[in-house]
Protein backbone atom coordinates (compact mmCIF):
# COMPACT_ATOMS: atom_id res chain seq x y z
CA UNK A 1 0.00 0.00 0.00
CA UNK A 2 1.29 3.70 -0.48
CA UNK A 3 1.19 6.57 2.34
CA UNK A 4 1.50 9.60 1.86
CA UNK A 5 2.15 11.44 4.98
CA UNK A 6 1.64 14.93 5.46
CA UNK A 7 2.35 18.49 7.34
CA UNK A 8 -0.49 20.51 8.50
CA UNK A 9 -0.04 23.85 6.28
CA UNK A 10 1.03 26.88 8.28
CA UNK A 11 -0.98 27.63 11.50
CA UNK A 12 -2.48 30.66 12.30
CA UNK A 13 -0.94 33.45 14.71
CA UNK A 14 -2.64 34.28 17.68
CA UNK A 15 -2.48 36.60 20.81
CA UNK A 16 -5.31 34.83 22.24
CA UNK A 17 -3.74 32.35 24.62
CA UNK A 18 -7.06 30.15 24.08
CA UNK A 19 -6.59 30.07 20.33
CA UNK A 20 -2.91 29.06 20.39
CA UNK A 21 -3.84 26.02 21.91
CA UNK A 22 -5.25 25.04 19.12
CA UNK A 23 -4.73 27.45 16.26
CA UNK A 24 -6.36 27.13 12.44
CA UNK A 25 -4.65 27.96 9.71
CA UNK A 26 -3.32 31.21 8.64
CA UNK A 27 -4.29 33.00 5.03
CA UNK A 28 -1.02 31.68 3.53
CA UNK A 29 -1.47 28.36 5.34
CA UNK A 30 -5.20 27.73 3.46
CA UNK A 31 -3.33 28.64 0.49
CA UNK A 32 -0.81 26.25 0.82
CA UNK A 33 -3.60 23.39 1.64
CA UNK A 34 -5.27 24.28 -1.45
CA UNK A 35 -2.26 24.35 -3.35
CA UNK A 36 -2.07 20.60 -1.68
CA UNK A 37 -5.16 19.59 -2.46
CA UNK A 38 -5.11 20.81 -5.99
CA UNK A 39 -1.85 18.80 -6.54
CA UNK A 40 -3.85 15.03 -5.25
CA UNK A 41 -6.89 15.62 -6.92
CA UNK A 42 -5.85 13.78 -10.39
CA UNK A 43 -5.06 11.05 -7.77
CA UNK A 44 -7.19 7.91 -6.52
CA UNK A 45 -6.87 7.74 -3.12
CA UNK A 46 -8.98 5.26 -1.27
CA UNK A 47 -8.83 7.26 2.37
CA UNK A 48 -7.90 9.98 4.41
CA UNK A 49 -6.94 10.47 8.42
CA UNK A 50 -6.04 13.54 10.10
CA UNK A 51 -4.69 14.41 13.60
CA UNK A 52 -7.62 15.78 16.04
CA UNK A 53 -5.93 19.03 16.09
CA UNK A 54 -7.49 22.54 13.67
CA UNK A 55 -4.36 22.96 11.80
CA UNK A 56 -4.13 19.57 10.75
CA UNK A 57 -8.35 18.83 10.09
CA UNK A 58 -8.27 22.27 8.11
CA UNK A 59 -5.58 20.66 6.20
CA UNK A 60 -7.67 17.97 5.48
CA UNK A 61 -10.45 19.50 4.86
CA UNK A 62 -8.94 21.03 1.80
CA UNK A 63 -8.65 17.32 0.47
CA UNK A 64 -11.79 16.45 1.33
CA UNK A 65 -13.56 19.05 -0.75
CA UNK A 66 -12.02 17.95 -3.88
CA UNK A 67 -11.79 14.29 -3.22
CA UNK A 68 -15.14 13.53 -1.58
CA UNK A 69 -13.36 11.36 1.20
CA UNK A 70 -14.41 11.62 4.72
CA UNK A 71 -11.45 12.22 7.23
CA UNK A 72 -10.96 10.01 9.77
CA UNK A 73 -9.69 11.73 12.83
CA UNK A 74 -7.32 9.46 15.08
CA UNK A 75 -5.70 10.91 18.11
CA UNK A 76 -2.21 8.92 17.56
CA UNK A 77 -1.48 11.40 14.67
CA UNK A 78 -1.45 14.23 16.69
CA UNK A 79 1.68 16.79 17.67
CA UNK A 80 2.79 16.10 21.29
CA UNK A 81 2.02 19.63 21.53
CA UNK A 82 -2.00 18.98 21.75
CA UNK A 83 -4.00 21.11 24.57
CA UNK A 84 -0.72 23.58 24.98
CA UNK A 85 0.26 26.58 22.90
CA UNK A 86 1.07 26.03 19.50
CA UNK A 87 4.66 27.89 18.52
CA UNK A 88 6.02 28.29 15.24
CA UNK A 89 9.05 26.55 14.26
CA UNK A 90 10.05 29.72 12.59
CA UNK A 91 9.99 31.21 16.19
CA UNK A 92 11.59 28.38 17.64
CA UNK A 93 15.05 28.78 15.59
CA UNK A 94 15.68 32.12 16.60
CA UNK A 95 19.24 32.49 18.35
CA UNK A 96 19.00 31.44 21.91
CA UNK A 97 15.45 29.73 22.08
CA UNK A 98 15.28 27.66 25.73
CA UNK A 99 12.87 25.69 24.18
CA UNK A 100 14.37 24.76 20.76
CA UNK A 101 17.54 23.38 23.13
CA UNK A 102 15.88 21.73 24.78
CA UNK A 103 13.86 19.81 21.81
CA UNK A 104 17.53 19.01 20.36
CA UNK A 105 18.59 17.20 23.90
CA UNK A 106 15.63 15.14 23.07
CA UNK A 107 14.66 17.08 26.26
CA UNK A 108 10.62 16.92 25.90
CA UNK A 109 9.84 17.18 29.82
CA UNK A 110 8.27 20.69 29.21
CA UNK A 111 5.12 18.59 27.63
CA UNK A 112 5.19 15.56 30.11
CA UNK A 113 6.22 13.35 27.65
CA UNK A 114 9.92 11.68 26.02
CA UNK A 115 11.34 10.89 23.04
CA UNK A 116 10.45 7.32 23.13
CA UNK A 117 6.59 7.64 23.90
CA UNK A 118 6.33 9.92 21.18
CA UNK A 119 7.91 7.71 18.92
CA UNK A 120 6.24 4.81 20.19
CA UNK A 121 2.65 6.70 19.90
CA UNK A 122 3.12 7.62 16.43
CA UNK A 123 4.13 4.41 15.04
CA UNK A 124 1.55 2.37 16.25
CA UNK A 125 -1.14 5.06 15.33
CA UNK A 126 0.72 4.35 11.49
CA UNK A 127 1.18 0.92 11.69
CA UNK A 128 -2.95 0.72 12.35
CA UNK A 129 -3.66 2.78 9.52
CA UNK A 130 -1.56 0.74 7.49
CA UNK A 131 -2.91 -2.85 8.65
CA UNK A 132 -6.48 -1.37 7.86
CA UNK A 133 -5.64 -0.68 3.95
CA UNK A 134 -3.62 -3.44 2.89
CA UNK A 135 -3.00 -2.48 -0.93
CA UNK A 136 -4.65 0.78 -1.14
CA UNK A 137 -3.58 4.62 -1.27
CA UNK A 138 -3.78 6.44 2.08
CA UNK A 139 -3.39 10.14 3.08
CA UNK A 140 -2.59 10.79 6.46
CA UNK A 141 -2.24 14.57 7.72
CA UNK A 142 -0.18 14.69 10.37
CA UNK A 143 2.67 16.72 11.99
CA UNK A 144 6.53 17.54 11.72
CA UNK A 145 7.33 15.17 14.82
CA UNK A 146 4.98 11.84 13.87
CA UNK A 147 6.38 11.70 10.34
CA UNK A 148 10.06 12.04 11.52
CA UNK A 149 8.77 9.50 14.74
CA UNK A 150 7.62 6.93 12.08
CA UNK A 151 10.02 7.25 8.98
CA UNK A 152 13.02 7.03 11.38
CA UNK A 153 11.63 3.97 12.72
CA UNK A 154 12.31 2.37 10.11
CA UNK A 155 15.21 4.25 8.56
CA UNK A 156 17.21 3.46 11.83
CA UNK A 157 17.76 7.40 12.69
CA UNK A 158 19.22 7.55 16.30
CA UNK A 159 17.29 11.06 16.79
CA UNK A 160 13.42 11.55 17.15
CA UNK A 161 13.79 14.41 14.58
CA UNK A 162 16.04 14.41 11.54
CA UNK A 163 14.43 16.34 9.19
CA UNK A 164 11.75 19.24 8.82
CA UNK A 165 9.03 18.70 7.17
CA UNK A 166 7.96 21.79 5.06
CA UNK A 167 3.88 22.93 5.66
CA UNK A 168 2.12 20.59 3.52
CA UNK A 169 5.21 18.67 2.24
CA UNK A 170 4.85 14.82 1.44
CA UNK A 171 6.14 11.94 2.14
CA UNK A 172 4.73 8.78 0.27
CA UNK A 173 6.30 5.50 2.05
CA UNK A 174 5.07 2.21 0.42
CA UNK A 175 4.20 -0.48 2.67
CA UNK A 176 3.87 -4.40 2.86
CA UNK A 177 2.12 -7.13 5.18
CA UNK A 178 5.85 -8.24 5.43
CA UNK A 179 6.52 -5.59 7.24
CA UNK A 180 8.54 -3.88 4.94
CA UNK A 181 8.84 -0.16 4.47
CA UNK A 182 10.46 1.88 1.93
CA UNK A 183 10.47 5.97 1.06
CA UNK A 184 9.49 6.86 -2.42
CA UNK A 185 9.44 10.44 -1.74
CA UNK A 186 10.57 13.06 1.08
CA UNK A 187 9.35 16.30 1.91
CA UNK A 188 8.26 16.84 -1.37
CA UNK A 189 6.48 20.24 -1.73
CA UNK A 190 6.83 21.02 -5.28
CA UNK A 191 3.03 22.23 -5.23
CA UNK A 192 4.20 24.94 -3.57
CA UNK A 193 6.55 26.31 -5.79
CA UNK A 194 4.94 25.62 -9.36
CA UNK A 195 1.80 27.14 -11.03
CA UNK A 196 -0.46 23.95 -10.07
CA UNK A 197 -3.81 25.45 -11.19
CA UNK A 198 -2.47 26.03 -14.19
CA UNK A 199 -0.57 23.03 -15.08
CA UNK A 200 -3.18 20.71 -13.99
CA UNK A 201 -5.81 22.60 -16.25
CA UNK A 202 -3.82 22.53 -19.23
CA UNK A 203 -2.12 18.90 -19.27
CA UNK A 204 -5.25 16.67 -17.65
CA UNK A 205 -8.36 17.07 -18.96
Amino acid sequence: MELALVRHAEPDRSEDPEHRRDPGLSAAGREQARAFARRLRHEDWNALYTSPQRRALQTAAAVADVSGLEPTVETGLAEFDYGRPYIHLEDLMLPGNELMAAFRREDFSAYDTDAETIRRTSCEAIEAIISKHPGQRVVVVTHGTVINSFVGSFLGSKRLVFHHPTYTGITRVMANRRGDREIACLNDSVHLRLPWPALVEQEIP
